[in-house]
């Protein structure tokens, strides 16, 4: 049997029926029909009392309130069965991860090229100089090193 969630988002508006079949969300409303493929699924919001399916440009709204007359009623128990049988069809992507080796390579030659620069000055007669422009080439050193802590953050 295909996972199924049903609630009214309105008092006055028919019951909306989600349903997941064939590898897509089905959106039923009274006649009206949406279909929403998983495989286009790029992210999904939680929230207490629903969730926002993200397809591309497309966005599905699934509440897990019911209005009955003109009271809203819990239906958590079939949101959850319907939300965890969508998460398990969710194909995982793996995010690219670049790594800390560009990073770096960057400092290393930033730092080279920093020596480089005072040595040139100092052999020119320009020490002062050469102290000014490298300070500011270490300065970007530091900078490219302050991201290193951030880079694996999206691994945990």
């Amino acid at each position: 049997m295909a996972a199924r969630h049903s609630a009214r988002l309105s008092p006055i508006q028919a019951e909306t029926v989600w349903t997941l079949e064939d590898g897509c969300v089905v959106e039923r409303r009274g006649g009206h029909l949406r279909r929403f493929p998983m495989a286009e699924l790029k992210g999904v919001r939680r929230a207490d009392r629903g969730a926002i399916l993200l397809f591309g440009r497309r966005r599905l709204t699934v509440p897990a309130l019911s209005y009955e007359g003109l009271r809203p009623r819990d239906r958590s128990a079939s949101f959850e069965a319907f939300m965890t049988a969508v998460t398990d069809q969710v194909p995982t992507r793996q995010a690219p991860t670049f790594g800390r080796a560009p990073i770096y390579w960057t400092i290393g030659l930033m730092a080279l090229g920093a020596a480089a620069l005072l040595a040139f000055a100092a052999g020119g007669g320009a020490w002062t100089l050469g102290v000014a422009l490298a300070a500011r080439l270490v300065f970007v050193l530091i900078l490219a090193a302050a991201v290193l802590p951030w880079l694996d953050r999206g691994d945990r």
